[in-house]
């Protein structure tokens, strides 16, 4: 029995050395310094994050309030650092919207991209890139609405290039997004 847990807690110390909230990096921008927030099945720079936690798993909730967007990966693919069995996984959809899955389901849209993800550790924030970049476009009445650079989809001429810096976390943000 001590072999399991001591298993466990290594899986788990392993799990969270690899968390991490993102920040966009775009000086002189409506952008700059705005933090990345799963919003909705969609990610904008901005906003707050759409969690939940289900009342049943009680205290669960207090530990993972979901005030933030906490995401891991960055090894080719990327999740959303959430505890709901099964996870959430982040994608680019066929439109370019940097987009997450729904609790308890792996669905992804045919033709979405769900690799090329790559985080890299820097002195004091690291670096998030998707194949393409990332960028960041307007959206009447809400935050900026992220895309990843996809061929043969035009984004509007008004959306920003910008730099996803990361700050590492040591737990998962929600139970869901």
């Amino acid at each position: 029995m001590k072999t399991v847990a001591a298993f466990s807690t290594l899986i788990a110390s392993t799990l969270a050395q690899g968390y991490f909230g993102v920040m966009s990096a775009r000086s002189a921008s409506p952008v700059h310094l705005l933090p990345l927030n799963a919003i909705g099945g969609k990610f904008f720079l901005g906003g707050s994050p759409s969690s939940y936690c289900p009342p049943q798993v009680g205290d669960v909730c207090n530990e993972y309030p979901g005030n933030s967007t906490v995401l891991a990966g960055g090894d080719g693919t990327l999740s959303l650092a959430v505890i709901v069995p099964g996870g959430q996984r982040v994608y680019i959809a066929p439109d370019a919207t940097m987009s997450y899955t729904v609790p308890h389901s792996a669905y992804i849209p045919e033709g979405s991209v769900v690799d090329g993800w790559s985080k890299t550790e820097g002195e004091s924030f690291g670096h998030l890139t998707f194949d393409g970049g990332l960028v960041a476009c307007p959206v009447e009445g809400k935050p900026w609405q992220v895309y990843g650079q996809r061929p043969n989809v035009t984004l509007s001429p008004e959306c920003l290039g910008f730099s996803a810096l990361t700050v590492n976390s040591t737990t998962a943000g929600a139970w869901e997004y």
